[in-house]
């Protein structure tokens, strides 16, 4: 007969082989964004949106989309109406260099043009 202690021993050494199966942390799982870029009618200003996240610059943005998984696609559909002074849309230095800053930090930036 089989004592408990030799049962949990042998159930140890069953459990530790299975082990690093177990614990093995999965690779961040890249993923595919939408951005949206909102105009508040009341303060005449831009945020940016992904998700349910809102942000009040290109900087915060920036710090969101430096935490995201390399391989994530960010897709930007802004349409083709303006109303003036949009962030990065107004910009064709500061789009070249939210499109370079995406590819440093390994994510797909889609820009889907209007029209």
């Amino acid at each position: 007969m089989k004592t408990p202690g030799r049962l949990f021993a042998v159930a140890l050494v069953i459990f530790g082989m299975h082990m690093p199966e177990l614990t093995a942390r999965e690779p961040d799982q890249a993923s595919k964004y939408s951005l949206q870029l909102i105009y508040i009618y009341e303060t005449n200003q831009f945020i940016f949106g992904v998700g349910n996240l809102r942000f009040n610059s290109v900087s915060s943005l920036k710090r969101f989309i430096a935490g995201l998984p390399p391989g994530s696609t960010l897709e930007w559909a802004p349409g083709c109406t303006r109303v003036g002074n949009e962030p990065l849309l107004s910009s064709e230095a500061a789009m070249k260099h939210f499109v370079r800053f995406c590819e440093r930090k390994r994510i797909k930036f889609i820009l889907v043009p209007s029209g």
